[in-house]
């Protein structure tokens, strides 16, 4: 008799119920693994946004907090003469980036002339005086999980939404 080399039937059905009831465990973590990122992204961006504010007032000076909505990256800019430039001596100001599985889907501020979803020209105003300038962030995953965040003009504070919300209609 030849040795037959290869897998039976039953081999290959065991396997198959196997891997299935592992993605059947897997794939609700991994969800739940996106959610958490855009929990987390939407403090990150409240938090740079209460610091901006913060850090506006005291060193009298003006920031700019910049998107680039296809990229999923957003930095801080400070009035430095004339001209904005990136800060170095602060950390906290470098280039961030969304984490994975969480995108821009649209932001609006007092400027633009309706949803920005595209481009890295949106940007929101941080001035010396108190004041942050209007915005709406929309942040989605891949699942389609929505989060609203808007800024708070005489605070500094944000608003967190664990939905879309339209809050600036023109």
């Amino acid at each position: 008799m030849k040795d037959r080399k290869g897998f039976t039937l039953i081999e290959l059905a065991v396997v198959i119920v196997l891997v299935g009831a592992f993605l059947l465990v897997a794939i609700p973590k991994f969800e739940s693994i996106t959610e958490v990122n855009i929990k987390s992204a939407s403090r990150r961006l409240s938090g740079i946004i209460m610091y901006l504010y913060s850090e506006a007032i005291f060193k009298k000076t003006v920031y700019k907090l910049i998107f680039d909505i296809d990229r999923g990256e957003y930095w801080v800019q400070v009035l430095d003469g004339n001209e904005f430039k990136i800060p170095t001596d602060d950390p906290l100001l470098g280039i961030r980036r969304l984490p994975n599985g969480v995108y821009f889907k649209d932001i609006m501020t007092q400027r633009s002339p309706g949803k920005s979803v595209r481009g890295s020209g949106e940007f929101i105003l941080f001035m010396p005086t108190g004041f942050v300038e209007p915005a709406v962030i929309h942040l989605e995953t891949e699942g389609g999980v929505d989060y609203t965040i808007a800024t708070k003009p005489y605070t500094g504070g944000t608003i967190v939404l664990d939905e879309y919300v339209d809050l600036f209609q023109k």
